[in-house]
């Protein structure tokens, strides 16, 4: 699978980590923040000669998001510095609730950069498609919700490559949330892949915000092929 492609992935997923309960849909609740947020800064660091991480040093991607006070992204801006390429891009975002829609440029290495719109398009209760408004984008990207509005899962699919990701959600005697595990069935080419894309939450803050989080492989590796440190600014 491509670059691009393993960047859509990573934005669909959105990684959301924590159950929310209420009853109105924001983006915040989808991607499993809790408490007054504000923004949230990510760094992805990757696990190198059995060493695991402590620290933001040697990240290869970063993400910063804004929220209002009532949830809804303002901006997401990323950066991902992966062998042979070099991703950037920023999204600013309208609207509120589940009338959202959002402008994005993006740019690989030293090629042009390319602005597209999307909007969502709400076509069940719990399910919306980004949907691309530019006919120069073919791809469709199709998220389902649980009741909570956590992510339950994610399809996308573009010429020669489609994929669907479905999350499980384990939690500890607490009732607290320990690790997500999403089955990931790819196909390319008329070639399918099925893999697991494991995370587990190791710390978390005063709001119950995971504040480290391992990526694995498999269920049972031993260790993690990347750790992501989170830092959270509260209204």
């Amino acid at each position: 699978m491509n670059f691009i492609k393993q960047i859509i992935l990573v934005v669909a997923v959105a990684m959301s980590f924590v159950m929310n309960g209420q009853n109105a849909y924001n983006q915040k609740k989808e991607y499993g923040y809790n408490g007054p947020l504000k923004k949230v800064t990510t760094y992805m660091v990757n696990v190198s000669a059995y060493r695991i991480p402590t620290d933001t040093l040697d990240y290869f991607g970063k993400s910063t998001m804004n929220f209002t006070k009532n949830g809804d992204i303002t901006t997401y801006h990323r950066f991902y510095d992966m062998p042979n390429y070099l991703y950037k891009s920023k999204a600013v975002f309208s609207g509120s609730g589940k009338n959202i829609s959002y402008k994005e440029a993006s740019k690989v290495n030293d090629a042009a950069e390319v602005n597209m719109n999307y909007k969502f398009v709400w076509v069940e209760p719990l399910k919306y498609e980004i949907k691309p408004l530019s006919q120069n984008d073919s791809t469709s990207r199709f998220i389902t919700l649980n009741p909570d509005f956590s992510i339950d899962k994610v399809v996308f699919k573009s010429s020669n490559f489609e994929s669907e990701e479905k999350a499980s959600y384990h939690y500890n005697n607490e009732n607290q949330l320990e690790k997500i595990v999403y089955k990931v069935t790819s196909t390319e080419n008329n070639v399918t892949t099925v893999k697991d894309d494991v995370r587990v939450i190791k710390s978390v803050d005063v709001f119950n915000n995971a504040t480290v989080i391992y990526f694995y492989e498999k269920e049972h590796s031993r260790f993690p092929k990347s750790v992501v440190f989170r830092y959270y600014e509260y209204y």
